[in-house]
């Protein structure tokens, strides 16, 4: 009986542990870019897979604004992308799922090859940091290392047209995303 209690105790434990775990993947509520003033968010939402029982990664959206999709397009506002991996590779699924791919949006070949090669070891809990500042351009971070700096503003349109646009990888994203926190 004693055991059973133990038992009982260590799964409430390891419950309590999990879901607190699951709380710690959402993302600040403000980053700072380049030393400005902080970003606050304004919208976060989960790509998932599989009608949802697969969880590939969540994008959250900063600005110093509004989250408007025209003042986003706006290249003088300071603006930012977060997106942190949530899939995790399952060696017993059948079919791989090359997720990593609609990371990167359409753009000349060899920038997709370079980004493509920056993201191929990504894995669950990395992070990936989308940041436009005006006076500084378009850097893209993967965790701590930076894969590309002092990019023109067109390289932040084109990864919030991926998510924003008109055509985007997911309308449940986008409608998401815009609708705020």
């Amino acid at each position: 009986m004693r055991a059973l209690r133990y038992v009982v105790v260590i799964a409430v434990i390891m419950s309590a542990a999990a879901s607190l775990g699951a709380r710690d993947n959402r993302p600040p509520e403000h980053i700072s870019v380049g030393g400005s003033e902080p970003l606050r968010l304004w919208g976060q939402a989960q790509r998932t897979h599989l009608l949802g029982t697969v969880d590939l990664y969540s994008v959250a959206l900063y600005s110093d604004g509004t989250g408007d999709r025209a003042r986003l397009a706006s290249a003088d506002i300071p603006k930012a992308l977060r997106i942190e991996v949530t899939y995790e590779d399952d060696l017993r699924r059948r079919v791989a799922i090359d997720w990593r791919r609609e990371l990167v949006p359409p753009l000349e070949p060899p920038a997709v090859a370079h980004l493509r090669g920056s993201f191929a070891p990504l894995r669950r809990g990395d992070v990936v940091h989308i940041e436009y500042l005006p006076q500084k351009g378009t850097a893209v971070r993967v965790n701590k290392g930076v894969a590309v700096s002092g990019a023109h503003h067109d390289l932040m349109l084109a990864f919030l047209d991926h998510w924003l646009g008109d055509r985007p990888v997911s309308e449940e994203l986008k409608r998401t995303l815009l609708a705020g926190v």
